[in-house]
């Protein structure tokens, strides 16, 4: 890969993180890392992972069915901003793979959308092409390793804290792997699919949801 291909393929996101990055929450109680996927409208809106729909699953699944109108990202958000220290709310930590959104709908801003388009197409196909560690296409790759590279130096920040680590899909399934950060502190609990579309209901996710709610409710 091009050295300096990658570089340009950088500064593209680090001009777009100037206004669109959404910050990862890691409490220092914290004992549950959720690596989710990356941001879209919803988390733009109220700055923290996971704050629409698939955080309200996730609430639903950790918490009780009477709290699912409250999704998770902005549960996690409030406990920290207002220092409201609840202990089940502690224990949780979002991060995301990719800090900001990855696909071109989340930028409202027509101009963004225009200047943007060729990247958010790459963006677009790294984001769902996940069966692949190897594109064809050199952007593709650097696309990819940017992401990496920054997932890793996140996760290396953690590797002396004791940490049930949930990578939520296949996409943040792939970028774990690939950054290749592990830790004795850790525990990885593998299988856990993405909250989006109602994922934790479903039957076939039973056993690594089962799994999940089982250690969080400890």
């Amino acid at each position: 890969m091009d050295k300096a291909h990658k570089e340009q393929i950088r500064n593209l996101f680090n001009q777009l993180a100037q206004h669109y990055l959404v910050e990862d929450i890691i409490p220092d109680p914290a004992t549950f890392l959720f690596l989710l996927e990356s941001p879209h409208v919803q988390e733009l809106k109220f700055g923290a992972p996971v704050s629409g729909s698939s955080g309200a699953s996730m609430t639903k699944h950790l918490f009780g069915e009477q709290y699912e109108k409250y999704p998770l990202g902005i549960l996690v958000k409030k406990n920290r901003d207002e220092e409201l220290n609840r202990p089940s709310i502690n224990k949780v930590a979002l991060m995301n793979v990719c800090q900001i959104p990855m696909q071109g709908a989340a930028y409202k801003d027509p101009q963004i959308r225009e200047r943007f388009a060729a990247f958010f197409n790459m963006l677009e196909q790294v984001r769902t092409q996940n069966n692949r560690d190897v594109f064809a296409r050199d952007d593709l790759n650097a696309v990819q390793a940017v992401i990496v590279d920054s997932l890793r130096r996140k996760l290396e920040k953690l590797q002396d804290r004791h940490l049930y680590i949930v990578p939520c899909g296949k996409f943040a399934q792939k970028f774990f792997r690939l950054a290749e950060v592990n830790s004795p502190s850790w525990t990885i609990l593998g299988g856990v699919p993405h909250p989006s579309y109602n994922g934790w209901s479903k039957s076939e996710y039973g056993a690594a949801v089962g799994r999940l709610i089982t250690e969080f409710q400890k």
